[in-house]
């Protein structure tokens, strides 16, 4: 997956919880896990969609939802049709 650097300002008192956050080793892996939970829990991006821009299988990535304690089936029939999909692609 290709990446594109951009600037963002953000407050002094938020960078030592960058350092902190679960998962990634780069502070750039980790705030792009943070945004990408995000997306997910707001129901922008499917499951598929989240493991994938994380670079992480599925199965990777729902293990990461539940470090973070956050329950991965809440989402709509469609979302899990598509993630049956990407999952049969897998098995082929």
């Amino acid at each position: 997956m290709s990446s594109k650097n951009i600037d963002i300002k953000i407050s002094e008192d938020l960078v030592p919880y960058l350092y902190i956050l679960k998962g990634g080793e780069t502070v750039s892996d980790k705030l792009t896990l943070s945004a990408v939970v995000g997306l997910f829990t707001t129901k922008v991006i499917t499951l598929e969609k989240a493991a994938e821009l994380t670079g992480k299988s599925i199965w990777d990535f729902i293990d990461i939802l539940k470090v973070y304690g956050i329950p991965w089936g809440e989402y709509e029939e469609d979302d899990m049709d598509m993630d049956d999909v990407f999952l049969n692609k897998l098995g082929e």
